[in-house]
């Protein structure tokens, strides 16, 4: 970007080739050493950079809701069944499933 702004800049004062018009070269010659430099300079701090990788968590929004029988007082409650502890068994009933394309 800094050449397309600064062209009139670099063309008459930065190029090399001002003396050999008929290359065409119009300060490319210098935007060359620029994109040179930049890439030297990139390839040093890469070696510096360490990537991490990422993993998928899986969240569950649900409350669990959990109690054992010694909690459970008998003497206030009226047993339709032997097994009528009220039990709650709803388990991963909200699961976000993403849109269907």
């Amino acid at each position: 970007m800094d050449y397309a702004v600064n062209y009139d800049f670099i063309n008459k004062n930065l190029c090399e080739n001002k003396s050999k018009p008929q290359l065409l070269c119009n300060g490319k010659c210098y935007l060359k050493k620029e994109i040179a430099k930049t890439s030297t300079d990139q390839s040093k701090n890469d070696s510096r950079i360490s990537i991490s990788g990422f993993t998928d968590i899986f969240v569950i929004n649900e409350n669990f809701e959990f109690f054992t029988i010694t909690d459970y007082n008998y003497e206030s409650s009226n047993f339709n069944s032997e097994l009528d502890f009220s039990y709650k068994f709803n388990l991963f009933s909200n699961i976000f499933h993403p849109p269907l394309v």
